[in-house]
Order: C-alpha cells, then structure tokens, then sequence
C-alpha cells in the first residue's frame, strides 16, 4: 500500500484536476462522504448523537463541510464550527461552506479562542477538520485550544481525524507540538508517513484509506517509493505450488550457525526455514555440535565445519561450504557464530564468493563492522542483512539512538551506498533497498522481544530469498523486495498470533513456530 508525501499527494490531486479532468469538487464531495459514512458505521443511531465539525479554513475544513451535509442527510444533527474568517474561504472550501450555511444546521464562527468552547457540551463525536497535510509548521496558541478541548472530550466521545490529525506534519514522524489525538483517521487515496511512523502514528488511531476518485496510474510514478507492506504484497511472493511439484522446486537452505552454547541459534534458524515452506535445509555447524544437533529435528541435514578451539566455525570450512553451494538457493549466515576472528573471516569469504544470495544476521553482520567495503559479492548475487538497531549502528560506527531517530533514513542510505537489502529491526520493521523503495510493515508486538525472534526471522527470510532465487534467477530486483517484505509480515504475524494465545509476557521466540501454518493461511485467504 503505497505511502505518499505531501508534495506527492498534492501532485496526485493536481494531475486527477488536470490530466483526467476529475473536478477539485469531485474529490473533496468524495473526501467528505467517506468522512460520514466511517461515522455512521460507529453510530447507526445516528440522530440521537451529538455531534460536532471542527473546521478550518482550507481544503480539510472544506472536507468537514462536506461531511457535516452527508450526516445531515443521513438525519444526524452536526454542530459546524469555522474556526477563521469567512471571508478568507476561497475555492472549494467556501462552495461547501455556502452549501452547509443553507441547511438547517447550527453553524458556529468562532475564534480560536472563542470562551464558548468551555460551555459546549461534550458531544458524542467531534471530527476534526482543522488542519490537513499541508500544515508545515506547529499550531500556535490560537489554536492551541481547540485541539486541547477536542482531544479533553476524546477521553468519553469518538474522535474522527479529516486526512490526519490537526497538528502532525504529514511528511514526519515527530510530533511538533499540539495534536490531535484521534480514534479514526479517514484518509485519502494512499497513507501519509505521519500515520504509519511513531510517535506521530500514535496520534492517528485506526487509519482507513479511502479512494476519492484519483486514477489508479497516477500512484504508480516511480518516484513514490514508500509502502506499507500489506498481504496482497505478501501474496506476491506465495505462488499456487504446481500439483507436479517437488521438493527441488521450494528451494534448498543451507544455514550457517551455531557455536558452542548456540547451537539452538541454527535450530531455530532452520526449524524457521522449514515451517516457512523450504524444500530442504541443511545446517552447516561446528563438527563438536553434530552429536547436539542431529536428530533432534529430523528434517534438518547436517554438515560439519571445522572447529576453532573455542568451539566456533573455523574459517578452513569455507572451501567445503562454497564447494557445495551450487546445491543451495541461499546461504542464511550469523546467528550464533560468535565474532571469532576466524569465524569472522569465514564469513567475509562465504560472502564474498558464494554463488547464491546471501543472508545475514547477527554475527553474520557483526563480521562486517568497521569493514562495511568488504560486504560485496563478486558474483552480483544480492546481500540480505537484517540487523537490530545495535547491529546497525556497530556497522556504522554510530549510537543506537543516532540510528532509531532517523529509521528510514539510516536503512535507505545504507542500503544504496553497500548496494544491500536491509531489514531493521524493531517496531514497524523498515525493509530498503539498493534503488531506493522503503517498506514499512505492520505486524509484530512487544512480546516478540526475547531471544530467538531474529533466528525465526532468519529462517523465514532464507526461505523466501531461496524462493526468489529458484524463480527468478536473480533476474527482478522488485520481486525480491517483494520476498524480503513478506518474510518480515508473516514473521510478525505469527508473533501476533502468539501473542493473542500465550500474551505478550510469556510467549517465546519457538511460539512463532506452530503459529506460521495460521500466518500463511491468513495471507493466502487473502
């Protein structure tokens, strides 16, 4: 689901006026009714509500215009209050204000600061109609009241936000100061980054996107490059499976993890990649961790890698593993190998010279920390990393927080400059790419922050990228976005669904594992 600017949102309205001769009315007639009707979904009994329209005096309060008519046709009562001078109305804005000061309706022009806010009843629905997403710096003191007595009454009523809450900066995700803290956001055409990004999204509710007449073609410019990931992206990447199917054509994992204490790092990463849907999965494992390995999952194969002292991969396994890579689909490399220095260096090298794509996490990206030039492959095969905001900022050489204040940028900026798919990890998990998309996902909970939630990821993720690879042949850089994305949805979607059995305090990372079979069949019901 596509996530647009202000500037991109303004030019989609501006080519459905120009291009496809869609009236500017049109749009905000369309706006307005969606508006009512998200009302009248909440409150079938609609005349018996109190109801009041803050507005301003731009297009959003042209919108609340325009929703206070439809309620009134649908034999509710609204209050219009017009926050502004009449006279400043222009364009759309004041046709529908014309129209709404004809209807038997109490209208209201106030000041910001109008005394009368304090003796107002407390409605049942207030809808917010102030400001849209053209506002671009924060509200001042006038009106600073306004938005405090709406979001005073939202403690006992509904609170419908017009496009966004009055206060956010679309394009941001901070809260620049006061804001309307809405129930339900009613916006239009495609999402804005303020409802999806914390804290501002915190603000918005539950958002629900409505199609107000703008072209379909005009959200498909190139230029756009951010997206909620949703389950029709998912489905993309989960293709009916031929009846004359085998197990060569899901895909052969070869995972590369484990040390000693650890060894449930490469379990988990496979176990992952299994449930997930993989053909086949092999462990390539420290040979002092076979006897703790073999058997405990029958469907997982094996190999041994030769031991540091320490009970790490040494580095002399790289010839055996890349010897026998032209077997696998992927190579999913780091979850607990520890940062040995030969363990290190059989990293860098599995990196650098496999034939297959690769993904990494944990000391797999750990490996590459002060070094981030040598995260290339020589065959073009891509790099999938998955890093937490830690791991992120040890390859960057900066601070956690420095990383968690700017999510989207840091992942994009890394993503170009090392030419890697990044997955960061956290709340609302941000997917970049090489060309520049960002994918921003929707599932996932608290509770899937304990150990072992990354090795799940991985395994789900090294199914999906083996997917891709098996059927693409590296061949559409946009379909593996597609496979990162929904390894990173269904991942998190399972965490929900282990959440709602177990609750967030006690669930584990393995509760993630029976609840995959729900998680794919969620998606594939669509």
């Amino acid at each position: 689901m596509k996530i647009l600017k202000a500037s991109q949102m303004a030019e989609v309205d501006r080519l459905s006026t120009e291009v496809y001769h869609i009236p500017s009315l049109v749009l905000m007639e369309n706006a307005g009714r969606f508006v009512a009707e998200e009302i009248l979904k909440a409150c079938p009994d609609l005349p018996a509500r109190r109801i009041y329209v803050f507005c301003g005096k731009g297009n959003n309060g042209g919108d609340g215009f325009v929703a206070a008519r439809h309620l009134a046709l649908r034999e509710g009562r609204p209050e219009v209050f017009l926050f502004g001078d009449p006279e400043k109305l222009k364009g759309d804005a004041l046709v529908n204000w014309e129209i709404v000061r004809s209807l038997d309706l109490p209208v209201h022009v106030l000041s910001s600061a109008a005394p009368v806010l304090k003796r107002l009843e407390p409605p049942d629905v207030v809808v917010d109609a102030l400001f849209g997403t053209g506002l671009s710096k924060p509200i001042g003191a006038d009106f600073r009241r306004p938005v405090e007595r709406i979001n005073a009454w939202g403690k006992k009523c509904l609170v419908v936000s017009v496009d966004i809450p009055s206060g956010l900066f679309s394009d941001s995700a901070e809260v620049p100061g006061p804001a309307v803290k809405a129930d339900v956001t009613v916006t239009f055409t495609a999402l804005k980054p303020a409802q999806v990004l914390p804290p501002a999204a915190d603000h918005a509710g539950r958002v629900v996107v409505v199609p107000i007449g703008s072209p379909a073609p005009l959200l498909e410019n190139a230029d756009y490059r951010m997206e909620l990931i949703d389950a029709a992206q998912v489905g993309r990447a989960l293709p009916p499976r031929p009846r004359d199917s085998h197990k060569g054509h899901f895909g052969h994992v070869f995972v590369v993890a484990g040390s000693r204490g650890k060894s449930g790092a490469a379990l988990m990463t496979g176990l992952a990649a299994l449930r997930s849907g993989a053909g086949l999965v092999t462990l390539w494992l420290p040979e002092s961790l076979q006897k703790h390995v073999i058997g405990k999952v029958p469907e997982l194969m094996a190999e041994p890698i030769p031991d540091t002292p320490q009970g790490t991969s040494d580095a002399a396994g790289a010839e055996k593993i890349l010897g026998q890579s032209s077997q696998a689909n992927v190579l999913a490399i780091g979850p607990g190998m520890t940062t040995h220095p030969s363990t290190r260096t059989l990293i860098q090298e599995l990196v650098r010279r496999s034939p297959v794509p690769v993904v990494l996490d944990a000391d797999g990206i750990n490996a590459f920390a002060g070094e981030v030039e040598l995260l290339r492959n020589e065959n073009g095969q891509p790099v999938v990393i998955t890093p937490h905001p830690g791991e992120m900022a040890r390859l960057l050489g900066s601070t956690i927080s420095d990383v968690q204040n700017d999510r989207l940028g840091v992942s994009s900026r890394f993503s170009q400059s090392q030419k890697v798919f990044s997955v960061l990890k956290g709340f609302q998990t941000v997917v970049t790419t090489p060309a520049g998309l960002i994918f921003i996902n929707s599932t996932g909970n608290p509770g899937m922050a304990k150990g072992g939630s990354g090795d799940i990821l991985s395994g789900i993720m090294a199914r999906f990228v083996g997917s891709w690879q098996r059927r693409f042949r590296g061949a559409d850089m946009r379909a593996l976005a597609d496979h990162v994305s929904a390894a990173v949805y269904l991942h998190g979607l399972a965490g929900d669904l282990a959440a709602e059995e177990k609750g967030m305090e006690s669930m584990i990372a393995t509760d993630l594992l029976p609840h995959l079979p729900e998680a794919f069949k969620r998606v594939l019901r669509g």
